[in-house]
């Protein structure tokens, strides 16, 4: 007898199938990993993040990057496919040791991911997130986590279909309630972004292959959220695993709509950003609404946009928001890890000039010309106009799709 989801007992029935294509040796002791900013705990950030994001609908919940988790990309092969959208979320376990701390998590991914690419000789981790016992949520497959990347997770059903995998073994165990909530809390997010409902159904034709009992061209009706052994002869995602797939769902029908500018100024609030906002006027400053949440940038950096600019802050510079002209054209310059570095005030307005100070130089705006004026040590540089297709976006948070040549 095993206990399931809602802790109450049943007896398990072994299916003679394989565990799960994609679970791999574990290979600890490959170094200590906290992803927190500050403290150096690793508990601390998955606590830490299920505690902000929990009551707030529609925001994307802290995911560790590739680069945090230690990926290396020299082991992928080959350039992201990319689908024409996300139809369901696919829930996996990697049938691997559910006895493992914080600190071993990021360990366990790169060894899956090792086993994946140079074990079976894949092009790269098969799932699109994978997510640990004590609730961290960790980037998967390279091409970025809000696209629609196609994995090779689960044979005849990966196209159009997004892959989470649970860190651990649960034909022996029950997933821990962190580990369900960031799942749930994963998956409301990300089909949110394509219109679809956790706890509805849709129809995916299979490719057929070895990996899956369904045959070419059949198009079987599947709950938005399924699991692997739906589709294939594997046990994945566990006998307990499984029975927890309704609980996942409504976790996910939970956090299954946007965020409004009341849930994200909620989410910043205790924060530096907030603090300084709410001083500028907070919806009714000039930066407006926040667009986002607030997001890690670059090194120490975190920031938030805004209906009309951001706000960016790091330990040493502190909270300062850019706007307007100046802030497309620091954006041409790479934002926060172009040559400039961070904002250290907000605009400085003189007669002729609107100025403002960055780590390693200002941006002069005459107000005249229109034109840009960048100052790095003594050295004045006009900028060109900004391109017709305005200025670029903030760089992605997770793998770029910058593919290697």
């Amino acid at each position: 007898m095993e206990r399931d989801c809602t802790g109450g007992h049943r007896a398990v029935t072994r299916r003679n199938a394989l565990k799960c294509v994609a679970a791999a040796p574990v290979l600890l002791g490959l170094g200590g990993f906290a992803p927190v900013l500050g403290d150096g705990s690793a508990r601390a950030w998955a606590d830490t993040a299920l505690a902000e994001a929990i009551n707030v609908p529609g925001l994307q919940p802290r995911i560790i990057s590739r680069e945090q988790w230690g990926a290396d990309e020299s082991m992928r092969h080959g350039t992201p496919l990319y689908d024409s959208g996300i139809k369901a979320g696919i829930v996996h376990h990697t049938a691997t040791d559910n006895d493992y701390s914080p600190a071993d998590a990021a360990g366990i991914v790169r060894s899956i991911y090792a086993y994946h690419t140079r074990t079976l000789g894949w092009e790269d981790i098969a799932y699109n997130a994978l997510v640990d016992r004590y609730g961290q949520i960790f980037e998967g497959r390279y091409g970025g986590v809000t696209r629609s990347v196609e994995g090779s997770h689960t044979g005849g059903f990966n196209r159009n279909t997004w892959a989470v995998s649970m860190i651990g073994n649960f034909d022996a165990a029950a997933p821990t309630p962190p580990q369900l909530q960031a799942v749930g809390l994963l998956l409301g997010w990300r089909l949110a972004m394509d219109g679809i409902d956790p706890k509805g159904t849709v129809r995916l034709t299979s490719a057929g292959g070895p990996y899956t009992r369904i045959h070419a061209g059949l198009t079987p009706t599947l709950p938005s959220i399924f699991a692997h052994r739906d589709v294939g002869d594997t046990a994945c995602p566990g006998s307990i695993g499984y029975g927890c797939l309704d609980q996942i769902r409504d976790i996910a029908a939970r956090f299954n709509k946007p965020a409004s500018a009341a849930d994200l100024a909620a989410a910043m609030r205790g924060g530096a950003i907030y603090a300084r906002w709410q001083a500028m006027g907070g919806m009714n400053s000039a930066l407006g609404a926040p667009t986002s949440p607030e997001t890690p940038g670059f090194g120490s950096s975190r920031y938030v946009t805004f209906d009309r600019g951001a706000m960016y802050w790091s330990p040493t510079t502190g909270a300062a928001p850019v706007t307007g002209a100046i802030y497309d054209a620091w954006a041409t310059l790479g934002f926060e890890r172009g040559a400039l570095g961070l904002p250290t005030s907000g605009e400085i307005q003189e007669p002729q000039w609107i100025g403002q100070n960055f780590q390693h130089g200002t941006l002069n705006l005459d107000r005249q010309t229109g034109t840009i004026t960048r100052v790095m040590e003594g050295v004045a540089q006009v900028l060109p106009p900004l391109s017709a297709s305005g200025p670029p976006v903030q760089l992605e948070r997770f793998s770029p799709a910058r593919n290697r040549v």
